[in-house]
């Protein structure tokens, strides 16, 4: 009986005094402190990336702009339509057409199409008297546009 009130009065004094000693304390802080400094590189780490990111697309989107001004350098222009130009080819006389469709900006000939822009959310080709307007929007809201003044190279002048 001595015994198992010498045992209760032991797990009293335990659970009074029951806690972290400093070392622990110190051990948390330090493990605390180190978390925080991995979580702030990876925040400035995952800024330096969307910036890189964001160059590559302005990239991607000017050599789309060079593309399609070489596509359409041997082409007539007929007329704008919501989501697409529709040309036709100097040399054979074929219907062209350059048209956003399934997140892509593509050129359509003969039945087949080439991808000149992916990863394409929203794209509008606006006719503005003698130029088209085109409003792209890439990827992470990324809004450009372009241009292409329609000359008189582009123009058709024969009678279909």
């Amino acid at each position: 009986m001595e015994k198992s009130h010498l045992h209760s009065r032991e797990n009293d004094r335990r659970k009074r005094f029951a806690g972290f000693t400093l070392i622990e304390c110190l051990f948390a802080l330090m493990l605390l402190s180190i978390i925080c400094l991995l979580f702030s590189a990876s925040i400035k780490n995952a800024a330096a990336v969307t910036r890189q990111l964001k160059k590559v697309k302005e990239k991607e989107w000017h050599i789309f702009v060079i593309q399609l001004e070489n596509e359409l350098k041997n082409c007539y222009y007929e007329r704008t339509q919501a989501n697409k130009i529709v040309l036709r080819n100097q040399k054979n006389n074929k219907p062209i057409w350059i048209e956003y469709k399934l997140g892509k900006i593509v050129k359509v000939e003969n039945g087949g199409y080439q991808p000149l822009l992916t990863e394409v959310e929203q794209a509008d080709f606006i006719e503005e008297g003698k130029a088209i307007l085109i409003k792209v929007t890439l990827e992470e809201n990324l809004n450009v546009a372009a241009k292409w003044i329609i000359t008189q190279e582009h123009e058709n002048q024969s009678v279909l």
